[in-house]
């Protein structure tokens, strides 16, 4: 899952929202300048993003308005640090769009911007911001390696997942394999790499290597729209949960099966957040022989961030006026796509700028009843200091689905969403400091298998 104010700075890889492109005047053979995403990035750093949202097209008017860019820069200086300047640059055409690339150099990573603009109508209809390369700045500074992760005990290897596109993934597998189980481990919302990059944290990497040093194999992938983001705003555009999940979980299960050490193992599936609830549809696919629910949400994620919104803006103490409206034009937004009916949708009046077919299968979707229909082992963990997804979460998957007994729940006291240790109630910048699981959790996640 993502996508205002400061609950982007709990990101740390931002992107914004769609294609990519930059235009040309309709039916003349005038190439486009190479400085238009210049001239775009300069407005973003003056703050003149009104003189951007002129240039877009009707799609980007409704899904990109001026008060979701005016965070952006000052987000992507709070995560990357000081803009140092320009990189490199090429260009593609992708049926009449044209799609700019351009290397941003900051202190700590270089970014590519990709802007997309109709050469008929020479609108802008997408701009993405994605990390490139991550600089190593403090070279001297060695992150230690939590005690239960024993790097001898394992190899890693590159594997390809298959989806409607292809997708990077990595396999560890223990030198002895014989447990023989295969997690395959389902990323939360938004653009994410295969290590579950978030801020100085790698959640998804320090998973696979604690569990495979325990004796199991892990197949983790980059989320498809971390790899295919402006391809599928182009070629998908009323994308729904299941098509941003599903079928690369599905090509996880098939490598599995298809991979001569592994296609006799027991095969789990290990979501977390919004991947936690996700992965509750497959709770009759044959191939799957258990499920993991990390820090996930019964509700519905629209209620999530409103409540994500009113903490954030009241860590300080003080919510500002700007902070009530945004908190206020998100729940008026979520009443508009309660109330809608049918017709077109009004500009900007979606909640989290999610499409409505994307919201409309949120809105259908119930994890709880998918897992009261489900006779497969399934754990589910939560975290007391986890202000994304809290306690009230977690007693609503309790007092719904503590009688099945193959449901187990339990509530882990001082860790936060990515389950590392926390002394507080985490707030974004806690994603800044290195936290690595606790070891709790692989305590409770072997202790369940022990019990399979």
């Amino acid at each position: 899952m993502q996508n205002m104010l400061k609950t982007l700075i709990s990101k740390i890889l931002i992107v914004i929202a769609l294609l990519l492109t930059t235009s040309l005047v309709a039916n003349t053979t005038e190439v486009v300048s190479i400085e238009r995403p210049k001239e775009i990035i300069k407005h973003f750093q003056n703050g003149t993003v009104d003189e951007i949202y002129f240039q877009y097209d009707s799609a980007m008017a409704k899904l990109l308005p001026p008060h979701r860019m005016k965070p952006i820069w000052s987000q992507l200086l709070a995560n990357y640090g000081e803009f140092i300047g320009f990189g490199l640059q090429d260009s593609t055409t992708n049926g009449d769009n044209l799609i700019i690339n351009t290397d941003l150099d900051y202190e700590k990573a270089i970014m590519n911007f990709m802007l997309a603009v109709n050469t008929k109508t020479n609108k802008i209809t997408g701009i993405y911001f994605s990390e490139q390369e991550k600089k190593n700045i403090n070279p001297e500074i060695a992150k230690p390696t939590p005690s239960y992760i024993d790097t001898s005990k394992f190899i890693e290897s590159d594997i390809i997942i298959k989806d409607k596109f292809d997708l990077n993934g990595k396999l560890t597998i223990p030198n002895s394999f014989d447990k023989k189980i295969t997690f395959v481990l389902v990323h939360g919302s938004g653009p994410s790499d295969m290590d579950g990059t978030l801020g100085e944290n790698k959640f998804l990497k320090n998973l696979a290597w604690g569990l495979s040093s325990f004796g199991y194999a892990i197949v983790r992938y980059e989320k498809l729209t971390k790899r295919y983001g402006r391809e599928l705003m182009i070629s998908n555009p009323e994308m729904t949960q299941d098509d941003e999940y599903n079928n690369s979980i599905q090509g996880a299960i098939d490598y599995i099966n298809s991979n001569s050490m592994l296609n006799n193992s027991k095969i789990i599936l290990i979501g977390h957040s919004q991947g936690a609830s996700t992965i509750t549809s497959f709770y009759d696919n044959k191939d799957v022989d258990g499920m993991i629910l990390l820090s996930g949400t019964p509700r519905k994620l629209y209620d999530l961030y409103t409540e994500q919104l009113e903490y954030i803006f009241n860590i300080d103490g003080i919510v500002r006026p700007s902070e009530r409206t945004i908190i206020q034009e998100h729940k008026d937004k979520v009443s508009y796509f309660k109330n809608y009916k049918k017709g077109e949708v009004k500009a900007d009046s979606l909640p989290m700028g999610l499409n409505l077919e994307y919201l409309k299968h949120l809105d259908l979707f119930d994890p709880i009843k998918n897992l009261n229909q489900s006779v497969k082992p399934t754990l589910i963990l939560a975290g007391s200091h986890d202000y994304q997804v809290t306690k009230v979460d977690f007693d609503i998957w309790k007092s719904n689905l503590e009688s099945k007994e193959n449901i187990k729940l339990k509530f882990i006291e001082n860790v936060n969403h990515i389950l590392g240790e926390s002394e507080k109630m985490a707030v974004p910048a806690d994603y800044q400091k290195y936290t690595p699981i606790a070891p709790i959790v692989f305590d409770e996640i072997i202790k369940w298998i022990n019990n399979l």
